[in-house]
């Protein structure tokens, strides 16, 4: 298996039918090396022995938090869940899902997924983003390693990334930067609202254009969650001025959900059902 490892930890939330493999890799972001968690979902119609049978992929942030409550203090995404619900209603034969860990401390986490060149509103200043390295490492390390040791299949037709919060934030990133690799990219509550608008709208005027890869955004509306309403809207109304139609860029919106796992677990089937429109 190349190096991973079946997740095997009692108790866990992860769905019977499918398998969760991990692996460790050396990542370096905020000028230090440091180990980082990769896992990967294998739903349940994968076979090791039919290697012609291969599968889509999607790449997250905060790999912790989406296959099981006791690996996550926050509860989790149900994305394993979610993936075998649509085996079993028919609209896909499964997904491939990599979960990325993030660091361990907020902060860590905020300056590894913030884009660098991109002025923060000055409340929110921390420093100079490593948004870059994280990519690099997503699609120079672990894309090729993913695509090396499980029945991928690896164009990138078939690829596509998603996150929420700065994961979201970063998701969004990747669809600028790294477009040659990805289809879609699911921002689930984009932390937009960080952003000085000015700066942000000069970084967009340089990379948006028709090469970009399918964006959709969620975004709730309630506590915490209210501060992410209007620059997502903003973000959105921006690229359908540009010309994006329903087809290039989605946008869900519940005001009445919170900032949390619950729901983007509630949205997430739904973003699956698009991907494969």
């Amino acid at each position: 298996m190349n190096g991973y490892e079946r997740y095997l930890g009692e108790p866990n939330t992860i769905h019977p039918g499918g398998m969760l493999f991990y692996k460790t890799f050396e990542i370096d972001t905020l000028n230090s090396f440091k180990n980082r968690r990769v896992r990967v979902y294998l739903p349940s119609s994968y076979d090791f022995n039919n290697p012609n049978h291969r599968y889509k992929t999607i790449y997250m942030l905060d790999g912790k938090n989406l296959f099981d409550d006791y690996t996550s203090f926050v509860g989790e995404w149900h994305i394993d869940e979610s993936i075998e619900e649509s085996i079993s209603k028919g609209e896909s034969d499964g997904y491939i899902v990599i979960g990325i860990d993030a660091p361990e401390t907020d902060i860590d986490r905020s300056l590894e997924m913030s884009i660098e060149g991109v002025k923060r509103k000055k409340k929110y200043q921390m420093g100079e983003g490593y948004a870059y390295k994280l990519a690099k490492f997503i699609f120079e390390v672990v894309k090729p390693d993913i695509d090396k040791s499980f029945y991928t299949l690896k164009e990138k037709e078939y690829t596509g990334v998603g996150g929420s919060s700065m994961g979201g934030l970063m998701a969004f990133y990747l669809a600028m930067e790294y477009r040659e690799y990805i289809k879609y990219a699911l921002c689930f509550s984009p932390a937009f609202f960080l952003l000085d608008w000015n700066s942000f709208k000069s970084y967009l005027d340089k990379k948006v254009n028709k090469d970009l890869p399918k964006i959709y955004f969620y975004t709730g509306g309630k506590g915490f969650e209210a501060l992410f309403v209007e620059p997502t809207i903003q973000t959105f109304n921006y690229f359908r001025n540009k010309g994006y139609k329903d087809n290039d860029i989605k946008l869900l919106y519940d005001s009445e959900k919170e900032h949390n796992e619950v729901a983007w677990s509630i949205y997430f089937p739904e973003m699956l059902r698009r991907i494969d429109q």
